[in-house]
Order: C-alpha cells, then sequence, then structure tokens
C-alpha cells in the first residue's frame, strides 16, 4: 500500500517537468528562427545597390564639373600657335602651315635656313623648335591635368553617402542621401576649387608666354646682330681693298722717290689691323649663327643663309600710350594678378568652409542609419567621452584657432603680393621708358649718319683721295678720309641694326607686339 502510494508520487512530480522542458525547447527554437515582418525589414535595411547604379543626380555638381572640364580643353587648346593665341608675336597661318613640318624634323629646319630667311621664318621656326618652349607647354600641359583631380574626392565621398548610409525619412525634406555637409556648402566649394585651379593654370600659361618672349627676343637680336656682321664684313672688304691698293700706290712713290718710307708703313698697318678685323668679323658671325642654331635646337656647324631683311621695320610709337599696354600685356605682371586671384579664392574658400554663409536650413541631420541603439548599432547616439584635444566647454572644432590663424596669415601674404604687383608695375613703367629711349636714340642717330655725315665722309674721301694724286694732300690725311668713312659706313649699319634690338627689347618690355 505505501509502496504503491510513493509511486503514485513520483510520477505525479516527473509529468509536468517532462512537458514544462518541451514547452521551452518550442520557445527556442521559435526565438532562434523568428524573422521580422518585411514591412519593419523594408524600414530598417537600406535597399540593395545594383552593380551599375549611378550617383543620385546633383545638377549643381554635374554643372560645375562641366565647367571645369570646358577650363581644361581651353587651356589645352591655348597651346596652338595661330596669329591670335600668342599675344607676343602673331604668325601668318599660311607661313605657320608651310614651316609646321619642321617642327619635328631637323632635315626641313635644316634645309629652311640655308637659304635665305626672313625675321618672320626665324621668329616660326623658333616657336615651333625651342626646347625652352616646349618645356613650359609640357608644364602646361601637366598643369591642366589638376583640374580633373578637384572633384575625385568628392566623388569618392558622394558614393561613400550613396552607397552605404541609410535614409532618415523623419528629418527634412526626403531629396535624396546626400548629408548636408556634402550639399552645402558643395557646389560652392567645388567652384571654388575649379577657379584656384584655373587661376594657377593661368599663371602657369603665363610661364609658356614668357618663354615665348625670352626665345623671340633673343632670335630678334641675334638676327639684327647677324645683318650688321655681314653688311660689316662686307664693308669692311671694300675698304681693305682700297688699303691695299693705297699701299701699292705708295710703294710707287717711295720708289719713285715722291713720298717717304713712313707712309708705305702707314698703309701696310691699316691693311693688317683690317684684315684682323675681318678675321674678327667672322668668328663673331659663327658666334652669333651659334646661337640662333641654339634657339633652333639644331646642331652646331650648319650653315645659314643671309637674312632678307636689311632694314627694321615699325613707324614711330608714342611714349604714353605704352604705360597702360605694359601694364595690360607685360606676363610677369599678369601672373603676379593670376596668383593673387588664386589666394583670394583660396581665403574665400577657407572663409566658407569655417563660417557657412546664410541656408535655408532644409536640412540639419545627415542621412545616417536608423540602428542606432542595441548591439546592431552603427554609432553611438551621442558623445560618451571626450578626447583630450576637446575639453568640457571647448568648440566642438578644435581646430578652428589654428585656420584663422592660418587665415590671417594668408590675408597677409595677399596684401605682401599686391604691393609686389605695384612695385612690378612701377618697375615696369621704368623698362618701358629706358628701352623706348634706346630706340629714339638709334633712331635718331641712324637718320644723323644716313641723311648727313655718309655724304660728308665721302665726299671728304674723294677729296682727300684727288689731293693726294696731285701731291697736294699728304697721305695721313688720305688714310684718315678712309678710315673716317669707314667708320661712318659700319655705324650707320650698326644704328639699323640696332633699331630692330631696340624695338625687340621694347616689345619684351610691354610683353606685346606693337607693329
Amino acid at each position: 500500500m505505501n509502496l504503491s502510494i510513493l509511486i503514485l508520487i513520483v510520477m505525479s512530480l516527473v509529468s509536468p517537468s517532462s512537458a514544462a522542458h518541451a514547452d521551452y525547447q518550442d520557445l527556442k527554437n521559435d526565438f532562434e528562427t523568428y524573422a521580422p515582418p518585411p514591412y519593419f525589414e523594408s524600414r530598417t535595411r537600406s535597399a540593395p545597390v545594383p552593380a551599375d547604379a549611378e550617383l543620385p543626380q546633383d545638377t549643381d555638381f554635374e554643372t560645375e564639373k562641366k565647367r571645369i572640364r570646358e577650363m581644361k580643353t581651353l587651356w589645352e587648346r591655348s597651346l596652338s600657335i595661330t596669329g591670335k593665341e600668342t599675344s607676343y608675336v602673331r604668325i601668318h597661318s599660311a607661313r605657320l602651315k608651310k614651316l609646321r613640318p619642321a617642327a619635328s624634323d631637323d632635315k626641313l629646319a635644316i634645309a629652311r635656313v640655308r637659304r635665305k630667311f626672313s625675321l618672320a621664318d626665324l621668329e616660326a621656326l623658333v616657336l615651333l623648335r625651342n626646347p625652352g618652349i616646349r618645356a613650359e607647354e609640357n608644364r602646361l600641359r601637366a598643369a591642366a591635368e589638376t583640374f580633373s583631380q578637384i572633384s575625385e574626392l568628392d566623388e569618392i565621398l558622394r558614393k561613400y553617402t550613396a552607397y552605404t548610409e541609410a535614409l532618415m525619412p523623419g528629418v527634412g525634406p526626403m531629396k535624396g542621401k546626400d548629408p548636408v555637409k556634402m550639399k552645402f556648402p558643395f557646389p560652392g566649394i567645388l567652384a571654388l576649387k575649379g577657379q584656384i585651379v584655373n587661376q594657377e593654370v593661368k599663371a602657369v600659361h603665363e610661364n609658356v608666354e614668357v618663354a615665348r618672349r625670352k626665345a623671340v627676343t633673343a632670335a630678334r637680336k641675334a638676327y639684327w646682330n647677324l645683318v650688321f656682321v655681314r653688311k660689316s664684313r662686307k664693308i669692311t672688304g671694300e675698304t681693305l681693298k682700297h688699303f691695299r691698293q693705297l699701299e701699292t700706290v705708295a710703294t710707287t712713290r717711295y720708289k719713285s722717290g715722291t713720298t717717304s718710307f713712313q707712309d708705305v708703313i702707314k698703309a701696310e698697318i691699316r691693311r693688317e689691323i683690317l684684315e684682323e678685323d675681318l678675321r674678327t668679323l667672322r668668328e663673331k658671325q659663327r658666334n652669333i649663327e651659334a646661337k640662333i642654331l641654339e634657339l633652333l635646337n639644331l646642331p652646331p656647324g650648319v650653315q645659314l643663309g643671309n637674312p632678307k631683311d636689311r632694314k627694321p621695320a615699325g613707324k614711330k610709337i608714342s611714349l604714353k600710350s605704352l604705360y597702360p599696354l605694359a601694364r595690360e600685356n607685360r606676363q610677369e605682371l599678369r601672373r603676379m594678378r593670376a596668383m593673387i586671384g588664386k589666394m583670394e579664392r583660396m581665403v574665400e574658400m577657407a572663409e566658407t568652409m569655417i563660417l557657412p554663409p546664410y541656408t535655408l536650413n532644409l536640412s540639419l541631420y545627415e542621412d545616417e542609419a536608423v540602428m542606432k541603439t542595441g548591439s546592431a548599432a552603427m554609432k553611438e547616439s551621442f558623445p560618451v567621452s571626450t578626447s583630450a584635444s576637446r575639453g568640457a566647454g571647448l568648440p566642438k572644432m578644435p581646430w578652428y584657432g589654428t585656420q584663422d590663424a592660418y587665415l590671417r596669415q594668408t590675408r597677409q601674404k595677399l596684401r605682401a603680393l599686391r604691393e609686389d604687383l605695384r612695385r612690378a608695375e612701377a618697375m615696369t613703367a621704368t623698362m618701358v621708358r629706358n628701352a623706348w629711349s634706346e630706340l629714339d636714340r638709334a633712331r635718331r642717330e641712324a637718320a644723323l649718319y644716313g641723311n648727313t655725315l655718309i655724304d660728308l665722309s665721302r665726299s671728304a674721301l674723294d677729296v682727300s683721295t684727288r689731293g693726294y694724286e696731285s701731291g697736294t694732300v699728304s697721305f695721313a690725311d688720305v688714310t684718315g678720309s678712309y678710315t673716317n668713312w669707314l667708320r661712318v659706313r659700319l655705324t650707320l649699319d650698326r644704328k639699323r641694326s640696332d633699331i630692330g634690338i631696340a624695338l625687340a627689347d621694347l616689345e619684351e618690355a610691354v610683353g606685346t607686339a606693337l607693329k
């Protein structure tokens, strides 16, 4: 009896435990296999992004990118040499088309300069072949590539915010996934970046113009020096023939006893001096030709033809009109203005990023993920610690003071650049005045020798020669007349070439062609 009662009691205790264990297993299985309703999943999970998905269209951003690409294209086109692009020297399109094959073919260039060549031909060949100009053009191409780098970082950030973060539908107008700090101050900041790079490329472009100006000026000076040396060799050779004849006459008269041996010695001395002058002029001509070959990037030893132009062209130029022309066109001044423009836009961009202007307050919150709580939260919903650089009471922008100091420093540098520009403008005015004075002096002296002194020296030589033949003029007077006639002729040609050289210096000081 007692045993049966004990068995019943034990069975009554074990049966509820087994049932409870079975219910717990079912509850555990249901919990592990639970899935939220589709509506909840659609609200908490970002939609899958297709592989070929594009960024949300931002018309302002795309417009600025298009403008940047257009600026790059314009700068690349500026490297072409036509009658309009280069401000310092203008080449006729027909001449440029004719000489362009010689830009990369040494044989064609050598064949062209071996014949008679004009100053315009030399200028065109220098612009096409000079290594210094090509180097600056390559630097300009490298600077133009900066345009494509402007929006790269912004594109990466926009892709990140579009592909990895979710939309907060409860905050602001639902216009897309871009956070406010990416939408504002963009695309204004992107536009400022484009303007900064544009100003920098503009400064590099002025370096190209400076290289062209210096190379063309050197070619012009070498050309007119070559004209003078060739004329000098011709004049000196003609005078040498006269002195040889004079030496023969003096020797004959000495043998006949009508003159002294001193006259023979004087004639021989003058002949030796002129022969040495001819050798010196020959070496000067080779030096000038070597300079031209250097500018054309041709091998040394190439024989050059005779220059076509004998007298420099150009009308009288008013000094008063040159000052504003130089302030506007001189490449160094334009380069400084470009650097000033670049720094002004850098200051504006920094001020915009630190202290943004007025906003309509459309959306003040970023489009971060909804999950900010629990074990699946992507980030804390509020700060949980204080960094060493951001203590209690300090602003949320710990580097604000540093940026403000940098802005003050940049503003001072900007003021310094503006003062440098004023100083450079004053120096340019002095350079223009000096170059114009040299040109005016060369014109006046060339007119004096060409209109007056050359005729007087020729008349004096004729009178001395006839007087010496008749025995009324001494040998010293005859040699003096020949020497004076030689000096006047050489000086006349020197002054005519100086007109071309002074005009080249004046155009270099002004920074543009004056013809």
